[in-house]
């Protein structure tokens, strides 16, 4: 197991399914799971018509996510994305299709997000060690060397060849930005296909909702306080969608007084400022995963211009003075803590 952050990281979870009142209902069997995958505590809960239908689902959907996360780790020395790493400036690599299909979605979301959604930033999270104790600051001149990797148009993913080369020597990608979405989406996926249509899987903060609770009302989803390790600044009330929220606290180290975090921009290698937490929802979770990293990334104003200017796309902006702001289809779904 690879080491955590803590005493510097607090729980991974941003956000927690509110459980009052969730208990099975109409003659629907609720079944819990829970796993740690993805450098994260996986939590689901299903209602099936019988107890043994619910295990048998959660079985294979995590297997599926299993599955995936061996894939799509840059930490795991088999993965294929450590194989694109490791063949950087020399070849192309063959990939499975969902290797493809995560690497050609995340290239879409940065065309969409101005380059502030980049995989290519794997040198700059290299270089900070957010995965190590303690990380520590670089020095101006690691980060410009770093810096001058960072570009998402060097990526070539081949549909045709089925494979995926990185143009420059050095280069890296890094997936955790929509690896954890794309992974909760297939689980979601496998879910459907077992009857099951009352469920949530909860992946370190990235939540995809599948459908409504079994009598009928909205799933209560806990938005975390970005600096009150146990408290709720946000509660939103949702069916049928994925929320994932992208904090300041999720990595980070304190060097004197200063937060750095490892939500970076890609334009400057250094950790994005202005905000302190961001939670997207969306239909899907590989679409909120990518867009909450890049809303924190562009900020207050320029994040919630791009959000507002995708149809059937939420979020809700918690500012460095801890200010609740969310844009305008939240209205009515969410309720800001006093």
């Amino acid at each position: 197991m690879r080491k955590t952050l803590f005493p510097y990281i607090i729980a991974a979870v941003m956000l927690a399914v509110l459980a009052a009142g969730l208990h099975a209902r109409g003659g629907m069997e609720k079944v819990t799971r829970a796993e740690f995958l993805m450098d994260t505590l996986v939590q689901s809960t299903v209602f099936a018509r019988e107890a043994s239908q619910g295990q048998h689902a959660l079985e294979a959907a995590y297997q599926e996510m299993f599955r995936l996360e061996r894939l799509l780790d840059r930490h795991h020395p088999g993965s294929e994305v450590t194989q694109i790493n490791r063949a950087a400036g020399r070849e192309p690599v063959p990939v499975s299709p969902e290797t493809l299909l995560i690497i050609e979605q995340a290239l879409e979301y940065a065309v969409l997000t101005g380059g502030a959604f980049d995989i290519t930033v794997g040198p700059l999270l290299r270089l900070w060690r957010f995965t190590d104790a303690g990380g520590r600051v670089p020095s101006a001149e690691s980060l410009q060397a770093a810096a001058a990797l960072v570009d998402f148009r060097q990526v070539v993913a081949d549909r045709q060849a089925g494979s995926v080369f990185l143009r420059k020597n050095g280069a890296e990608i890094d997936l955790g930005g929509i690896a954890k979405g794309f992974v909760v989406d297939r689980a979601v996926e496998v879910l459907l296909r077992s009857g099951i249509s009352s469920a949530s899987v909860d992946a370190g903060g990235d939540i995809r909702l599948l459908g409504a609770k079994p009598d009928g009302s909205p799933w209560r989803i806990g938005v975390r306080h970005p600096r009150e390790r146990r408290g709720i600044i946000a509660v939103l009330e949702l069916e049928g969608c994925a929320v994932v929220t992208s904090g300041d606290y999720e990595r980070y180290f304190l060097y004197g007084e200063v937060r750095y975090h490892h939500l970076l921009d890609p334009a400057t290698g250094r950790p994005a400022g202005g905000l302190v937490s961001v939670t997207v929802v969306a239909p899907e979770a590989t679409t909120a995963d990518a867009l909450s990293t890049a809303v924190f990334v562009l900020g207050r104003e320029r994040g919630l211009a791009l959000i507002e200017s995708l149809p059937g796309i939420e979020a809700l902006l918690v500012t460095a003075e801890l200010e609740v702001v969310y844009s305008s289809g939240l209205a009515g779904k969410v309720t800001v803590s006093p």
